[in-house]
C-alpha cells in the first residue's frame, strides 16, 4: 500500500509512491494495477490499471461491481471508443469485454466488492453494462464556482462518480466536501495545506472539518462518493 501524508483532514498519495503488481503473474493479463486505497470498511477499491500499446483486456466477469474511468489515450469497446473520462460501468457477475487498447492506455478502476475476474466465452443474453461517454452528459454549476458532471449515479452500488471542474484560482472551501470519499486529480493540479499535488496523485476525505484545497492553475477532479 502507498504511503500516506496526512493534511488538513485528508489524507494525500502520489501516483510516484504507488506500489505496481504486475498482474502477468496474477492472471496472465499484460497489464500492470497500482493500489491508491483499499477501504475494508466500505468494501471500495481505488487502483490505477496501465495497459501498453496494442493489448487486449478479455472478456470477463467480476464478484463484485466497478466503475472503471479512462484517464489517458482510449480503448474501444463493442466499436465504442472510450476517451478520457469515459467510463465503463461492470455491475456484479455481468460480462463484459474484450477491450482493446490501441495505444497505451491508463484507466482509474474503483471496485465495490471483489476486483478478482475468471475470463468468460459468452455474454449473457441481456446486457446491462454500461459505456458512459462524457461529451453526451451537462456539466453543471456547483455552490463553490466548481462545474460538476455526473459520470455515475446508478448501477455500481452505493458508488458516485463525478468530474469536478476548477477554473484557474479556484478552490474547494473548508468543510464544503464532507461527504465525499476521495478524488484523483485527472487534470491539472492542487494544493493542499501548502502541498503541491499534480496529475493523477489522490486525496481522501477523513475528517468532515477538511481544510480547503486551492487550484491556482485550474484542475478536474474524478470525485469517488459512498453514499
Amino acid at each position: 500500500m502507498p504511503q500516506w501524508e496526512h493534511k488538513a483532514g485528508f489524507e494525500l498519495v502520489r501516483v510516484a509512491q504507488i506500489e505496481w503488481e504486475d498482474r502477468r503473474n496474477v492472471d496472465n493479463w499484460p497489464s500492470r494495477a497500482g493500489m491508491y486505497c483499499d477501504d475494508k470498511a466500505l468494501q471500495l477499491c481505488v487502483r490505477l490499471i496501465d495497459y501498453p500499446k496494442g493489448s487486449t483486456e478479455p472478456r470477463h466477469v467480476h464478484g463484485g461491481m466497478h466503475a472503471t474511468t479512462v484517464l489517458k489515450h482510449h480503448t474501444i469497446v463493442d466499436g465504442v471508443t472510450l476517451r478520457p473520462l469515459d467510463v465503463v460501468l461492470g455491475p456484479s457477475n455481468e460480462p463484459h469485454g474484450p477491450l482493446h487498447y490501441p495505444e497505451s492506455c491508463q484507466l482509474l478502476s474503483a471496485f465495490q466488492g471483489s476486483y478478482f475476474h475468471s475470463e468468460v466465452e459468452k455474454l449473457s443474453g441481456e446486457k446491462q453494462y454500461r459505456l458512459i461517454q462524457q461529451e453526451q452528459l451537462p456539466w453543471e454549476a456547483g455552490a463553490h464556482g466548481e462545474q460538476i458532471k455526473t459520470l455515475v449515479d446508478r448501477g455500481c452500488g452505493r458508488l458516485l462518480v463525478q468530474a469536478i471542474k476548477f477554473a484557474p484560482g479556484g478552490s474547494m472551501p473548508a468543510k464544503s466536501y464532507d461527504k465525499l470519499h476521495s478524488a484523483l486529480i485527472a487534470f491539472g493540479g492542487a494544493e493542499v495545506d501548502g502541498v503541491a499535488l499534480g496529475e493523477w496523485d489522490f486525496l481522501r476525505v477523513m475528517d468532515a472539518a477538511h481544510g480547503a484545497v486551492k487550484f491556482p492553475q485550474g484542475a478536474t477532479l474524478l470525485a469517488l462518493t459512498m453514499r
